[in-house]
């Protein structure tokens, strides 16, 4: 079954540089297979087993730096992709919809706090281990920001969250 692994914070504005080449070699040096990379934000799509910490320790010691990577099974992420309530949004235009990957459940404090943040026409929608945003002016412009759940995520665009079920096959 495949998995697909994100990337937090890489190859941004030139800064914490990880080329996809090289992080498909890391990845097939822990016995990964079927390695695959989607764009240069750190998406990586593989059969095999592997946990969180051993992929972010082999970037790490590949790269110098600490990764934060999320990991979701084929089954989660086909998850992902029925329960999106901004379907109809997205059809229209894939780069306004987001999916925020989380690392634990929010608490109700942090889910509060994301409520109190006056978004105009962005909408958000919160589904355990994810958080589905509509943001029709874009995301650099909306208010709505993940960080105030106050755990790890890392946000993908619905192209790219379709591109990925594409190549795991999905």
């Amino acid at each position: 079954m495949p998995t697909v692994a994100l990337l937090r914070g890489i190859n941004v504005g030139g800064n914490r540089k990880v080329p996809m080449i090289r992080l498909k070699a890391v990845a097939q040096s822990l016995g990964l297979t079927k390695v695959q990379t989607y764009i240069q934000s750190g998406n990586l799509v593989f059969e095999g087993q592997v946990s969180r910490s051993e992929l972010e320790a082999a970037i790490e010691r590949e790269f110098g730096f600490a990764v934060p990577v999320t990991l979701r099974s084929a089954e989660d992420w086909q998850a992902v992709t029925l329960h999106n309530p901004y379907l109809q949004q997205a059809e229209a235009d894939g780069s306004k919809v987001h999916v925020t990957f989380l690392d634990a459940e929010p608490s109700e404090a942090g889910l509060a706090a994301l409520r109190a943040v006056n978004s105009g026409a962005d909408e958000w929608t919160h589904d355990g281990l994810h958080l589905y945003l509509h943001t029709p002016g874009g995301l650099g412009h909306s208010k709505l920001n993940p960080d105030k759940l106050k755990v790890g995520a890392t946000t993908r665009n619905w192209r790219t969250v379709l591109k990925l079920s594409e190549l795991a096959g999905i």
